[in-house]
């Protein structure tokens, strides 16, 4: 397992702040051009798969909210099993 790093309040919202934005379209074999990625928009709610950044595991987030922003580092959404749409990966 991946060891945490410790930020200040500070410094973990700053972290937030993204300069690159790309449309995802999901896709069971490729990652998403400029991977990783340090977060994913939801525009319209559904399941996400995702392959997680290095790991080569890949986990179903379930019943995900239109217009969430959901921070976690990855490389690919999957096809298979995602099923909601307009998503955006931020970096």
């Amino acid at each position: 397992m991946a060891e945490l790093q410790k930020h200040s309040v500070k410094e973990s919202l700053n972290q937030m702040i993204y300069d690159y934005a790309v449309a995802v379209t999901p896709n069971d074999s490729a990652d998403v051009t400029g991977a990783p990625f340090k977060a994913l928009f939801v525009g319209v709610g559904g399941d996400v798969v995702l392959d997680l950044n290095g790991t080569g595991e890949t986990i179903l987030f379930k019943n995900l909210a239109s217009g969430q922003l959901l921070p976690v580092v990855f490389d690919r959404v999957d096809s298979t099993n995602t099923t909601a749409t307009n998503m955006v990966a931020l970096k």
